[in-house]
């Protein structure tokens, strides 16, 4: 909503004026004849600056500015009143309570003036609050600078990573690698490029390390950057000997590739890795992880020319370039030549290890990217096909970083959804198996992005959410408008069963005062903590029992229910089931889906059943989308049932109807 300027006299002469002027300047205004009437317009709407005279009747200016400060600390105030009240304004001034004095009859040029500064000092504060979130709230290594490239602070993440920026702080971007051209800096500050890589020497360890910087959040003061290691690091372990005149090293490799950009030659880059290496050098050892470096380096001149410059990225990956004129064809047909000639130069020993190679390629300037972005976004590219087993060749995917930037802007956005009421509440109900009645529901957040995105997935925002710390103001807002809306519900009436919460792990971690947040918002709405059920993931309570366990305890004896969500997928142990102090489990839903077909799924199923009843828990299964789904976790034995069978997550309107229609279709 944007943000207007509040004008809070008692003559509506002055209004008019002041209002006109102001209009005049472009400003969005609201006028208010009264104290009591400001009070009431700032608990709907969003003001940026208040104008406001000193005498009234009733309520004073004084008593304003103090309520503002109170409730609105972040509205910039200013007195427009006589000369006569100089000296009580002062005081009004010295306590922060306004940051200006405007005499009447006021000057049009200065009113105006003041009144620009004075909104954009509140846009400051607004913005640096948001930096202030992202940069406590994030695990993610954030460095924040100016709008000069001034470095002005960065979070623990980024120290953790970086030791050295201590040293870098109120110093220009580029103190970060004195050693690069200043042009690259520049031309990453004036968003010419998207990515920014440095190279840092510790001084402790006098190791080389290189760095990825990403824009990830701008505003018209500040930038936040992320600061990640280029993903991999080069191991001293497999420095190839003997090959001086066929390799080269990484700085002559770019230098080579800038010589080639500078001549607007075109080329082609590639990458070429060993698949599951790690593994290969665990089973083995050193000098068998060296001497398949060594024979693929070999290969790689067998095949491509004894003229191509080969540059040891990594242990296990090479990368090189080769003139232009190579088109996608012929690089697949090199490249089968290279798995040919490597496989049959293999040891005997290496046969049982299924050894494979793997690579990506992209084409300079058809992919439009300089030289080392190119390269670190090809980096990314085996890194991906590595981490998914994806063992073959192919063209550098846009997508991927496509993918990575799309999660930076969502995290940038994911700040502000609260705020422009983007998020709503669903709810997912929860079927009694004996009865078929309603029990319940399952309280779920939906996420409408304004300006690009729309409908996002949770599967999508939550993880971002719980990596960058909105999950913390996330999982307030959903205790909060669950309560309101249990609250309207019981008001009207209408008996809408236990609603259950899912719990944010690192709400739990993060967040030690959300417990009393969660209280204070149950007796602000009157509702009970009978009503309510808390629902904790199987991961989270393996990764910290003790503690965990201490959380349970605490919101069993406020009186709240507490249930283990995704069961059985996890760790799939129900050992731990006794160890702790639980009213249920609900069954994963992947446990569900071909539950028909699988003897053995079944079995497992029936064996939870069992032992969650011998301790008293009630199982729920979630996910039952069939006819034949629904029989058979009957006929296991669960207690109830949440899954599209019966109904999918509804909005408040619709999940109400759909009580009603399904208790009376079931008295009937």
């Amino acid at each position: 909503m944007e943000s207007c300027i509040l004008l809070v006299d008692d003559e509506v002469r002055v209004l008019s004026a002041l209002k006109r002027v102001l209009q005049r300047a472009g400003f969005e205004v609201a006028t208010a004849l009264s104290v009591t009437e400001a009070l009431d317009y700032l608990q709907t709407n969003n003001v940026s600056v208040i104008i406001t005279d000193f005498r009234m009747p009733q309520m004073s200016g004084a008593d304003l500015l103090r309520q503002v400060k109170k409730d609105w600390p972040d509205i910039i105030s200013l007195v427009l009143s006589g000369y006569t009240d100089f000296e009580l304004v002062v005081e009004l001034l010295n306590q922060g309570l306004a940051v200006k004095f405007l005499q009447k009859p006021w000057n049009e040029t200065e009113l105006v003036k003041s009144v620009v500064h004075a909104q954009k000092t509140y846009s400051m504060r607004v913005a640096k609050i948001e930096r202030d979130q992202f940069l406590l709230g994030s695990l993610t290594a954030l460095i924040e600078i100016r709008g000069d490239g001034i470095i002005s602070r960065f979070n623990a993440p980024a120290q953790s990573l970086f030791p050295e920026l201590t040293l870098c702080l109120n110093k220009p971007l580029e103190s970060l690698d004195p050693a690069q051209h200043k042009d690259t800096f520049s031309a990453f500050l004036k968003n010419k490029s998207d990515r920014l890589f440095i190279t840092s020497v510790s001084k402790e360890t006098k190791k080389q390390r290189e760095f990825i910087i990403e824009r990830c959040w701008s505003d018209d003061f500040c930038h936040l950057l992320k600061l990640s290691d280029n993903l991999r690091i080069h191991s001293e372990m497999f420095k190839i000997n003997g090959f001086d005149e066929l390799l080269i090293n990484e700085a002559e490799f770019y230098q080579q590739l800038n010589t080639l950009e500078d001549k607007h030659c075109d080329y082609t880059v590639i990458f070429i890795g060993i698949a599951k290496f790690d593994l290969i050098e665990d089973l083995l050892d050193f000098q068998h992880g060296e001497a398949l470096t060594e024979l693929l380096a070999k290969m790689l001149h067998t095949t491509f020319g004894s003229d191509v410059r080969i540059c040891h990225k990594y242990s296990d990956h090479f990368m090189f370039y080769v003139p232009s004129g190579f088109d996608d064809c012929f690089l697949l047909s090199q490249f089968n030549k290279l798995v040919n000639l490597f496989t049959k130069a293999l040891p005997k020993s290496y046969e049982r290890f299924s050894i494979e190679l793997y690579g990506v390629y992209g084409f300079f300037p058809e992919d439009r990217l300089s030289a080392k972005e190119l390269v670190n976004h090809l980096g990314l590219n085996m890194n991906y096909l590595a981490k998914n087993q994806q063992h073959f060749f192919s063209r550098y995917d846009a997508e991927l970083v496509n993918d990575y930037r799309e999660k930076f802007e969502l995290s940038r956005l994911l700040f502000k959804a609260i705020e422009n009421n983007e998020f709503s509440l669903y709810f997912q109900p929860k079927i009694d198996i004996k009865t078929n009645k309603v029990s319940g529901a399952e309280v779920l957040i939906r996420w409408y992005e304004t300006t690009k995105f729309g409908w996002v997935s949770p599967a999508l925002f939550i993880p971002i959410a719980e990596c960058d710390g909105q999950i913390i103001a996330i999982s307030r807002y959903v205790i909060t408008q669950s309560f309101k809306q249990l609250k309207r519900w019981h008001t009207q009436n209408i008996e809408t069963g236990k609603l259950a919460i899912n719990l944010s792990a690192r709400q739990i971690k993060d967040d030690p005062s959300w417990i009393d947040f969660m209280l204070n918002c149950l007796k602000e709405n009157g509702i009970s903590s009978s009503d309510i059920q808390f629902e904790l993931t199987e991961t989270y309570l393996m990764e910290d029992m003790e503690q965990c366990q201490r959380q349970i305890d605490r919101l069993r004896s406020l009186g709240f229910e507490v249930q283990i969500d995704d069961f059985g997928v996890g760790y799939s142990s129900l050992a731990y089931l006794s160890k702790l102090s639980i009213d249920g489990v609900k069954l994963d839903k992947a446990l569900i889906t071909g539950l028909e077909s699988s003897l053995e799924m079944q079995s497992m199923i029936r064996n939870i059943v069992r032992m969650s009843h011998d301790l008293n828990l009630k199982v729920i299964a979630e996910g039952v989308e069939t006819t034949h789904e629904y029989n058979l976790v009957k006929k296991l034995g669960c207690d109830y049932i949440q899954g599209y069978y019966f109904s999918k997550p509804l909005n408040e309107k619709d999940f109400c109807d759909y009580i009603y229609n399904q208790n009376n279709a079931v008295s009937k």
